[in-house]
């Protein structure tokens, strides 16, 4: 069973996926995404889990400082016509038209926001926030319903699924909570939300990161490997 935790360390929190093995050594990742994934003995008590990742704390964050480099930049948001914004892995325009009524729709490769003012770059900025939580909700719940369709049995009672702003992660699983997905999931390829989805899933049948988890995946998602690496070239929020 996968649970995550945290660490303070220097007054910053450091976030970790923790996941029990037959290793007889603890082991810790930094994910290109910047995650951390902790890897430990199945009978290793907490508190000895805990106190060595702090005392590889100044490790975890040089190799996070290093992937950071590597994340695409985005530009600070400014909410004006002409602004890019991304949908499903593609690029549409922003475009503020001074309405009565306010509200958000995509026409073309255009997002159009309707608002009274458009000089009021908070409002313009809630609505589209606003829109693309719809938007993400609608389509992470028909992933996910798609891809318990696709797992079948293997799953027995399906877990459920929450939509919940992660700073590092795209989706992670846990046995008393179910899948929680990133809202901002719904910027990247449909291609890279169905994997995310189906390794939660995944998680749901197999806890950790074992061989039988990777025969899983590979069974319900051959590709799997190139949807990751599509997805690892994109920024989390």
């Amino acid at each position: 069973m996968n649970q995550d935790y945290e660490i303070d360390f220097a007054g910053r929190k450091i976030a970790f996926r923790l996941q029990r093995s037959d290793r007889r050594t603890l082991a810790i990742t930094v994910q290109p995404d910047l995650s951390v994934v902790v890897t430990a003995p199945k009978k290793a008590a907490l508190e000895n889990v805990l106190a060595k990742v702090r005392k590889r704390a100044v490790w975890v964050k040089r190799q996070q400082r290093y992937f950071s480099e590597f994340l695409p930049k985005t530009p600070p948001r400014r909410y004006v016509s002409g602004e890019t914004h991304r949908y499903l892995g593609r690029q549409y325009r922003l475009k503020v038209v001074e309405t009565k009524a306010a509200e958000v729709k995509m026409r073309g490769r255009f997002i159009l926001v309707h608002t009274p003012n458009k000089e009021d770059k908070a409002r313009v900025r809630k609505l589209v926030e606003g829109w693309y939580l719809a938007r993400a909700k609608e389509r992470l719940a028909r992933s996910f319903e798609e891809n318990v369709s696709r797992l079948g049995t293997r799953l027995g009672t399906p877990p459920q699924m929450q939509v919940r702003r992660m700073r590092k992660r795209w989706g992670s699983w846990t046995r008393r909570s179910g899948v929680y997905l990133n809202p901002e999931l719904v910027k990247t390829p449909a291609s890279c939300i169905d994997y995310v989805v189906t390794h939660e899933l995944c998680h749901a049948v197999q806890g950790n990161h074992g061989k039988k988890f990777y025969e899983l995946l590979r069974h319900v998602m051959p590709d799997w490997e190139e949807r990751k690496g599509r997805l690892e070239r994109v920024a989390v929020g």
